[in-house]
């Protein structure tokens, strides 16, 4: 049975590998402005799937008020009638225009990590982003499908900052965190997950069998709990493998 579990573990894990090296990242990430800043936040890599090293993206710039109706507008158009006008002219209309990210941010801001089917959180420190002004990043390996949300809380050069933003599945605007069944061809394999939850099941009963054994029960009651344990391990096992390939 152990070898079996490490055959599949390991063919699993090349799997991953792989993926991580040939999905290509399509960014869904959520903005929002608070107060004189945007905040634009999502994973790092999108889309995002369980198991894959990933992490938290947050851009922080200053919004600088154009004094019209329009967000984040402008147009471009191109001039080729004319070469002393330099073959180019910018059309601004009244607008916010981010005006530049903002530094310092990585010890006054913070990202809690949510799950949003059980609420578990975690707390993560942001990374400032050496080659990008006001991009900050936090790694974390996603564990498990579904929604999640950033809470982003803290202080931008002294404007104090609670904000919660969800993935898609939620109402958000980010990406969820995605099974990597959804690309597993002809054959789903179980997630290292499902194989860690019967692992744990057999080596429960197994447990159970040894306390019996030092209990002093009889010999044959000895023996079928030990040939319970084995065949409650092979039955987990060959349950999960049964359900994915279905």
């Amino acid at each position: 049975m152990q070898l079996v579990i490490s055959k599949r573990f390991w063919f699993a894990s090349a799997i991953a590998a792989v993926l991580s090296l040939t999905v290509s990242a399509v960014f869904a990430h959520e903005g929002r402005e608070v107060g004189d800043y945007s905040i634009n936040i999502g994973w790092i890599v999108e889309p995002a799937y369980e198991g894959f090293l990933n992490g938290v993206e947050i851009r922080v710039n200053r919004v600088e008020e154009g004094g019209g109706d329009h967000h984040g507008e402008s147009t471009t158009m191109a001039n080729n009638e004319d070469d002393d006008a330099g073959g180019s002219m910018m059309m601004s209309g009244d607008h916010h225009d981010d005006s530049g990210g903002v530094e310092g941010l990585a010890s006054t801001l913070q990202v809690e990590v949510v799950y949003g089917p059980t609420g578990a959180s975690r707390v993560v420190n942001l990374t400032a982003d050496a080659a990008e002004r006001g991009r900050y990043t936090a790694s974390l390996l996603p564990t498990t499908p579904g929604v999640y949300e950033f809470r982003v809380f803290g202080t931008i050069e002294g404007t104090v900052v609670d904000e919660t933003f969800a993935s898609l599945g939620g109402g958000g605007g980010f990406d969820d965190i995605h099974s990597t069944a959804e690309l597993q061809f002809p054959e789903q394999l179980p997630s290292n997950r499902e194989l860690e939850s019967a692992v744990r099941g057999a080596i429960s009963t197994a447990e159970q069998a040894q306390d019996a054994a030092e209990e002093g029960s009889d010999m044959l009651s000895i023996v079928a709990l030990a040939l319970g344990a084995a065949g409650a391990g092979l039955g987990l096992v060959g349950l999960v493998v049964a359900l994915r390939r279905r």
